[in-house]
């Protein structure tokens, strides 16, 4: 009996030690379970470790920017010094900064435009026209001399904040067929933008995509064939609530661009280059504009939200059949229409600077960036860019084209966003999405 009690009595004591070990064993799992959600909600929770390191080097990115901008300030201050009187007068923005402001344009006094960050914008009116910035406004907030006056937006390439340059690498995912071209180049001659860009500080953009300067009214014929006058007789415009100068080649573009102010001594106007577009996208990508996908802020196949203004209605069967009226929509009586997501084949070409509005009926800029409409979308635009093509999975039979370069996608787009760069393979080719904008570089 001795010897069976102390047999179950060790049994007893490893009986308990296990269920000890087991409880210990359980316990150190719950702990361990603790301590790894803990870590895991320290590590990638909303205030985790991760998400602080993020915002922390976000902040540090949007401080060193700050601080180039800063420098650039400093560095546009000292050459404003050197600028020629005779062609620009420096003007000081509410933001700080010294803007060469070309002979023939006054700075815009309106808040949102007054200021480097946002977009500085520039008014052809004469400078001793007394002008009050408060007056003329219509009841969508839109002043006449947005509608009268040529714009121009300042793109502060200074050399510190912002590089004027061409751009291979950063927007290369974004490119049709991108590694199937063997190179692309600027056809017009780049060395005098270069130089105006160093000894300014910038160049200035056309506000808007190039407009034909005609004031529809609803329902009015829409404008196909007289689009593409000589230079002589028809200037574009920068201008908002106009058409968009479509069907248009890139060699008209360029004679049209040129011959917009060929009688101010100030400025030269040009078609946009690859080395003004690249400096405009890194622009907006530095203050988180998204470029390499802009739906959200562009007019394209997959974009809905209301307008009320003027547009037009081109649909695509195999060809495309134009729009034959430009106008409201008639049958709303607050002028407003809906352009819907789900087109069918139906694209919508919206006039410059359209207003959009909210669901309340509130004005909102939605298709706007850095005082810059319609950069992205509605139109695809002619660049001075051209570049050559060899199908290389048929380079024995398929010769070498070379392609003349669009950009920023187009009211039947897609994916095509701001940053995005195609090409036609006809210098003469011309179509209802293809259109162009004006830089001014000053002499």
């Amino acid at each position: 009996m001795q010897s069976i009690r102390k047999n179950y009595s060790m049994k007893s004591i490893l009986n308990a030690v296990s269920g000890i070990t087991l409880i210990a064993l359980v316990v150190t799992i719950v702990v361990l379970l603790i301590l790894a959600s803990v870590s895991i909600t320290v590590v990638f929770g909303d205030n985790g470790i991760l998400q602080l390191a993020k915002e922390a080097g976000e902040k540090t990115n949007e401080a060193v920017q700050g601080d180039k901008e800063n420098i650039g300030n400093a560095t546009n201050y000292i050459k404003s010094l050197s600028w020629d009187a005779s062609k620009v007068t420096a003007v000081t923005t509410k933001d700080g900064g010294i803007v060469p402001v070309p002979k023939g344009f006054v700075g815009s006094e309106l808040d949102g435009e007054n200021t480097i960050k946002d977009g500085f914008v520039i008014y052809e009116i004469p400078e001793e026209e007394n002008l009050d910035w408060k007056k003329d406004i219509d009841e969508d907030g839109i002043l006449d001399i947005q509608q009268d006056c040529n714009q121009f937006v300042w793109v502060p390439a200074d050399g510190v904040s912002l590089e004027y340059k061409q751009d291979k690498e950063t927007w290369k995912e974004n490119e049709n067929l991108y590694n199937d071209y063997t190179d692309w180049w600027d056809e017009e001659e780049i060395t005098f933008r270069k130089e105006s860009v160093e000894k300014y500080g910038g160049f200035y953009v056309g506000r808007y995509e190039a407009g034909i300067n005609k004031d529809y009214k609803n329902g009015d014929t829409y404008e196909r064939n007289s689009q593409n006058a000589s230079a002589a007789d028809k200037k574009p415009v920068t201008k908002r609530g106009k058409q968009a100068w479509n069907f248009v080649s890139q060699e008209k573009a360029k004679e049209l661009s040129e011959n917009m102010y060929t009688n101010n001594a100030s400025v030269a106007s040009r078609l946009i280059d690859s080395y003004a577009w690249d400096t405009i996208c890194t622009w907006l990508s530095n203050s988180k504009i998204n470029v390499m996908d802009s739906t959200s802020w562009g007019n394209y196949s997959n974009s809905s939200y209301t307008i009320k203004g003027l547009y037009a209605r081109h649909t695509w069967n195999n060809k495309w059949v134009y729009a034959t009226k430009y106008g409201n929509d008639e049958t709303n009586e607050n002028d407003t229409f809906l352009i819907p997501e789900n087109k069918n084949n139906v694209y919508y070409e919206v006039a410059t600077g359209i207003s959009v509005v909210d669901e309340n009926g509130e004005k909102i800029d939605r298709n706007k960036a850095k005082n810059i409409y319609d950069f992205a979308g509605n139109m695809w635009e002619w660049t001075t860019e051209i570049r050559e093509y060899k199908d290389k999975s048929n380079e024995v039979t398929q010769p070498k084209a070379t392609y003349c370069v669009t950009r920023g996608g187009g009211m039947g787009s897609m994916a095509h966003s701001a940053s995005y760069r195609d090409g036609e393979n006809l210098v003469s080719y011309v179509e209802c999405d293809l259109a162009f904008r004006t830089v001014l570089y000053i002499n």
